[in-house]
């Protein structure tokens, strides 16, 4: 397989990597650095329940997703219809610690590592590369 051939690969997310990325993103991106103990609690968990029901409103709207990423952008087919994001249309790109969270205008797709070969990870880490938000993990 060359550097050239799209990165393709079908993905089923779990709801406890979808959590982890959900809540770590807004830890690191909307979370005052003075937010009180209980606060943070209180607001972690309810970020967590609200969370659980959109994962489970989304697997059941979208079920498994197929990607194809290339020099051209993210394509994504699922049950609920195939869209392309250009490059260009991508905002930023988060580094958590079970995926990427690729951020575009209306929303975010998250890409979780373990359904990437070694190869694949490699070629998407070029890809992403110029999106990647640094220090954001």
């Amino acid at each position: 397989m060359n550097d050239q051939s799209p990165i393709e690969f079908s993905v089923n997310y779990r709801l406890g990597e979808y959590l982890t990325i959900v809540r770590s993103h807004v830890l690191a991106t909307a979370f005052p650095p003075n937010l009180g103990r209980l606060q943070r609690v209180f607001s972690l968990g309810l970020l967590s329940v609200v969370s659980t029901v959109l994962f489970f409103y989304k697997s059941w709207r979208v079920g498994t997703c197929t990607f194809k990423i290339d020099g051209a952008g993210i394509t994504r087919d699922s049950k609920g219809g195939s869209f392309t994001v250009p490059w260009s249309d991508v905002t930023a790109i988060y580094k958590r610690d079970p995926g990427y969270l690729i951020a575009k205008e209306k929303g975010a797709m998250p890409i979780p590592f373990r359904v990437l070969s070694a190869d694949q990870l490699s070629r998407l880490a070029t890809l992403v590369a110029p999106h990647l938000v640094r220090g954001a993990t």
